[in-house]
């Protein structure tokens, strides 16, 4: 049975004209007679007005947006595929102002029963040793966390709190999963509803749909409050850029203005955490935790999780308002506390449930347990525990229907002995709303979830929320893994007046903010190595065009094999095992080879991963122009390994795009970056790695004198790869003299390819650093760059160039040996200083005003 719809007018390309209801299910746009519903219409009639053509430039506009906002961030671990992990429908889910009064009260009951049943948990557990809920249903569950057992409370456990709702086929709401952990995907909610602001504003508007502004200007303040200071250093702690939800957590400390942090970046100090950041340890006033509470403390939680500072348990004993959530409030996400929850209602708040659970059997109990393995291939079997906060993320499920008999007999077994791990439901309809796509609207099954915080002491609900597409093909609750995501719309009784949204910048009292102090150390290691990586497989390019391009394509052989074959081993022999080949033509092949696709140390394939690698840890601090750059390297089949060239012609080809786009990210980042500790690192990683690569090189080819057609072809070949064989002919009208080379690529100051270059580059980055004052006693790194620059300045470039009767250059040898040494040297002493921040030294950072001291 399909209802078509009535009610509205018909313009040509009316998307709605065709939409009809699947069957007798519940559809949110449409009443049982077929009618769009009240609150519904002004939506229908003004989108009615668009023409295909218009609803189509709408969906890619907002497929745009969403890119550009980095809403599919997971896309850089994803670079080979052209799917988009994250999508948003054009129609929204829109709530009418009674099913949203029903549905908030809903959720603040869920909350403050929820809040209850942890206090309960992790204080006296009342509620188990009355038997009102089992105590194997949370003593065995995972997610009870024994070592925060007597914790004090502070202002309470639970100030995020997050519910998935599903309406069954006769309109009936029921609630599938609850969600305390995190704050389970508000950053995606927040960011869906931006964006769609950017595409439907006018809908939005006619609909008079309430604003989220209020709601999160509230949890801004709640949490202020919590960190008890106007000036409060408030951190998000996120699992990492790796992690399927850092898109959210991102997007939550950008609009909050609050700081990103990783485990690594934290340190527990006398029960208070600091951020360690290059100018010392900040003290943190309040965390948002978004990590798994199980893994937020390797030292009296799971050791093996590091996704929190050592001795957070015990910060959070002595001052328990420190993170939101507490850790441990999974614990009430366990499925198999739904059959519980009415009886619970009535005992702990002496109120109905509002709405019930999705209608599940726990088995750790004898009954359930006995019902369900009667009927086993009429249930569905799931964990009592998801283990995520994303939404949209397919749940894993257990269908017996579709098992073999074995797999049957193994599963029954695993459930007689460890029932109380799994719940077990029954197929079941579910209500659909309207999906637009290309071809016209289609009935579309969705999960809606809804977030709460607590504020003052009392729950509020975000006056909206995100849908995600069901697939309800097979009868249970399953997210579309490849589904989409909508906006909730909550329609208002009056008119809603306008809201100014945190991103909006104050025009009373704007704040001026030019970043670089407070820079995490962990971010200025990243940017380091990037800039390390990125020099390094430019290096390695250059070095592969220059042996290369001296194949003689008639003869087949190399110019000047043995000049070829030292310089390709300087990085090979980094890598153990790579130089076990012969001196002959084809050992230059190999070399190559290994340096093009090996995935040796040194091998360009692995150092362009290692470019990809770092840069998508710090994807927020790179523009869109250089995050697309180096994207260039991971969709290319040789530059990802997938291939080899099947040419010289296509392999020289190959590495001149190579070059060329290493260039442009080099020159976007000078013309794009803003001059911060995060800008001088990469520049020094950069001048390092070129400095210790030259060099190596000219020690390599110029330590002993080979004779006058050798130091000539090597002189050649050295100007090439260190681009300045352009520079020499510009100043001598003669073939390269070492001496000569030497003057331009080892102490020219003026030449930016120089080794002299490097290192007065470096020693000038040194003066603009934290922790380096002037006039105070040299650091470790200030001395050793200083010695550097000082040896290099006094070369004397003549007497570099005299060999002895052994024609070993031993002046040469030793000037080189020390700088090839010491560079590697000046590197760890970088990281000892900046990035492996150890001193106990506590100060709260404040901004800088006037001149350093």
């Amino acid at each position: 049975m399909t209802t078509m719809i009535e009610g509205i007018g018909t313009p040509s390309g009316d998307p709605f004209a065709d939409y009809a209801a699947d069957g007798p299910r519940f559809d949110e746009m449409l009443d049982p007679q077929g009618k769009v519903r009240a609150h519904w219409k002004p939506f229908t009639e003004r989108f009615a007005e668009f023409n295909p053509a218009e609803q189509t430039a709408r969906y890619d506009k907002l497929r745009r947006l969403v890119r550009e906002n980095g809403i599919a961030q997971e896309l850089f671990a994803e670079v080979h595929t052209a799917d988009e992990p994250w999508k948003i429908d054009l129609i929204p889910l829109i709530l009418s102002p009674a099913e949203w009064r029903h549905l908030e009260k809903a959720v603040i009951q869920r909350a403050r029963l929820y809040s209850h049943i942890l206090n309960d948990t992790y204080g006296d557990q009342t509620l188990l040793r009355t038997g009102q809920i089992p105590p194997q249903l949370t003593l065995g569950d995972p997610a009870f966390l024994r070592p925060m057992s007597g914790a004090p409370q502070g202002r309470g456990r639970l100030n995020f709190f997050a519910a998935d709702f599903t309406r069954d086929a006769a309109g009936n709401w029921r609630i599938l999963d609850n969600h305390a952990e995190t704050v389970a995907g508000a950053g995606f909610a927040l960011a869906n509803r931006i964006v769609h602001s950017h595409v439907s504003s006018d809908l939005f508007r006619d609909s008079r749909a309430l604003r989220l502004a209020p709601y999160f200007n509230a949890m801004h303040g709640e949490l202020l409050t919590r960190a008890g200071r106007d000036d409060a250093t408030i951190a998000l702690l996120t699992p990492g850029a790796h992690h399927e939800d850092y898109f959210g957590h991102a997007y939550l400390a950008r609009y909050f203005s609050f700081l990103l942090v990783e485990g690594g970046d934290l340190r527990v100090v006398s029960n208070r955490i600091y951020m360690k950041t290059l100018e010392g340890l900040r003290p943190i006033d309040l965390i948002m935790r978004c990590v798994a509470g199980a893994q937020s403390d390797p030292l009296q939680l799971d050791p093996g999780g590091y996704l929190g500072p050592a001795g957070f348990v015990q910060a959070l004993r002595v001052n328990p308002d420190l993170a939101v959530n507490a850790i441990g409030t999974a614990v009430i996400e366990n499925r198999g506390l739904g059959p519980l929850l009415p009886a619970l209602c009535r005992d702990v708040l002496g109120e109905e449930l509002e709405i019930p659970d999705h209608t599940r059997w726990w088995l750790g109990d004898p009954g359930s347990r006995q019902h369900v393995l009667a009927g086993l291939e009429n249930f569905a079997i799931r964990r009592v525990q998801e283990g995520t906060g994303r939404p949209g993320r397919p749940q894993t499920v257990l269908m017996p229907s579709q098992m073999s008999a074995a797999e049957l007999d193994r599963l029954r077994q695993e459930i007689e002995i460890h029932g109380y791990c799994y719940v077990a439901e029954e197929k079941s309809e579910f209500a659909t709303l309207p999906s637009w796509t290309p071809e016209g609207l289609r009935p579309q099954g969705y999960i809606m979830r809804l977030y709460a915080t607590e504020v003052d002491g009392e729950y509020r609900v975000m006056p909206g929320g995100i849908a995600l597409d069901l697939d309800t093909r097979q009868g249970y609750a399953l997210y579309e893994p490849e589904g989409r995501s909508r906006d909730v719309w909550v329609a208002s009784d009056a008119d809603v007046t306008q809201q100014v949204s945190r991103l909006r910048l104050s025009l009373d009292s704007p704040k001026i903010s030019r970043g670089g102090t407070g820079l995490r150390s962990r971010i200025a290691d990243n940017l380091f190595w990037l800039g390390r990586y990125a020099e390094r497989a430019d290096w390695i390019m250059r070095l592969l065009r220059g042996a290369l391009s001296r194949l003689d394509p008639d003869l087949a052989v190399y110019q000047h094999r043995d000049v070829v074959i030292r310089a390709l081993d300087v990085p090979l022999a980094k890598d153990e095992g790579v130089l076990a080949l012969q001196p002959q033509n084809a050992a230059i092949e190999r070399r190559a080879r290994s340096l093009l696709s090996g995935r040796g140390r040194y091998g360009l394939v692995r150092t362009l991963d290692n470019v990809h690698n770092v840069a998508s840890l710090i994807r927020d601090r790179l523009s869109v122009e250089l995050w697309r750059t180096l994207q260039t390297f991971q969709t290319s089949p040789v530059w990802s390994g997938e291939a080899e060239p099947e040419s010289l012609s296509e392999a020289l080809e190959g590495l001149d795009q190579g070059i060329a786009t290493l260039a442009a990210f080099n020159g976007m980042a000078a013309e794009n970056m803003t001059r911060n500790y995060g800008w001088t690192f990469m520049e020094i990683g950069r001048r390092l790695e070129r400095a210790i690569n030259l060099s190596e090189l000219l020690e390599a080819l110029f330590s002993n004198a080979e004779g006058e057609a050798a130091e000539a072809a090597g002189l050649t070949f050295a100007l090439e790869v260190a681009d300045s064989i352009l520079t020499y002919r510009s100043r001598y009208l003669f073939a390269p003299v070492l001496p000569l080379v030497l003057d331009l690529l080892l102490v020219d100051e003026t030449n930016p390819r120089s080794v002299a270059f490097q290192l007065h580059a470096i020693s000038q980055h040194f003066d603009g650093l934290p922790l380096s004052p002037q006039p105070a006693p040299q650091s470790e790194e200030r001395k050793m760059i200083l010695d550097l620059l000082t040896r290099v300045r006094l070369a004397d470039v003549h007497e570099l160039s005299k060999a002895g009767p052994d024609k070993s250059r031993d002046k040469f040898k030793a000037l080189f040996t020390h700088i090839v040494s010491d560079l590697p040297q000046l590197s760890e002493a970088i990281t000892r200083r900046y990035f492996n921040l150890t001193e106990d030294e506590m100060k709260r950072i404040y901004p800088r005003v006037g001149p350093r001291p």
